[in-house]
Order: C-alpha cells, then sequence, then structure tokens
C-alpha cells in the first residue's frame, strides 16, 4: 500500500508535471544498522518519482559509497540530495520526508525541475545584496 492516497497522487502528479528538467535524489541509506528512516525515504521517493519520468531515485549505500559521501557532504542517514541535471543544487534533507517535511521535498524538486523559485519581488531585490556563498538551514520536528 501506497504512503500516498489517490487524490493527493493525482494533485502531486499535477503540480510535478511542469517539471522540464531532469531531478535525480541521491538517497544515502545504510541496510544495516541504519536509521528505519531509510526505508520510508525511499517509499517516499519512489512514489513521487513514479509521478514523472523526468525525476530518478539513485540509492547509495552510506557505508560503502564514501567518495560519494564526501563530495555532497553527508554526514548522516538517510540524506537525501537533489541533483538538477546532474548538478547538484546544493539542496538536502536527513530524515524520511514524511508529515512536515514533505511539502519542502516536492517544492526543492519542483525547483531543481523548473528553475522557478516563486519569488516575490521584494524578496528577490532583497537577495541581491546576497554576495557570497551562505548557508541555509531549516529543521522541523513532530510535534
Amino acid at each position: 500500500m501506497g504512503l500516498l492516497s489517490e487524490s493527493d497522487t493525482q494533485v502531486l502528479r499535477q503540480h510535478l508535471s511542469a517539471i522540464e528538467t531532469p531531478v535525480t535524489l541521491l538517497l544515502f541509506t545504510q541496510t544495516f544498522g541504519g536509521s528505519e528512516g531509510g526505508p520510508i525515504a525511499k517509499q517516499v521517493l519512489d512514489e513521487v518519482a513514479s509521478l514523472n519520468d523526468k525525476i530518478s531515485v539513485v540509492e547509495k549505500n552510506f557505508v560503502l559509497d564514501t567518495e560519494d559521501r564526501t563530495k555532497y557532504g553527508v554526514e548522516r542517514e538517510p540524506a537525501i540530495v537533489v541533483l538538477r541535471d546532474g548538478e547538484d543544487t546544493r539542496m538536502r534533507f536527513l530524515g524520511a520526508p514524511t508529515g512536515y517535511e514533505f511539502v519542502p521535498l516536492v517544492e526543492s524538486i519542483l525547483l531543481a525541475g523548473t528553475g522557478n523559485a516563486e519569488l516575490e519581488p521584494a524578496t528577490v531585490k532583497m537577495l541581491e545584496g546576497v554576495t557570497s556563498p551562505t548557508e541555509i538551514k531549516v529543521f522541523s520536528t513532530p510535534t
């Protein structure tokens, strides 16, 4: 049984239809001794990817794929790295993207696949003043 309802699937498929550029979701998990969130993250990503052929999921072994872990700065698992046409977007998710984390995951896939951040003009103007790399971390936790 899927995690997404039929109505959620239909709405999500419609939103994801805007994707023009291939999006790859690298999923770093650890089979033995890993987090119980790994299989859930895999199921979520597989369900989302099944809704648009421009979205793919590539599994990486957290223990064995050390070169990729280093390349993408992955320090914990499960971790999701969002790539746009093979290029790193620098968007990351830790843990299973369920609950409050699901919508930001979908929004990051849309951003990577469309290039459209849908920012207000005032926000775009404010961001023009940012001249050096900036790291933003967003944390959410179930209540």
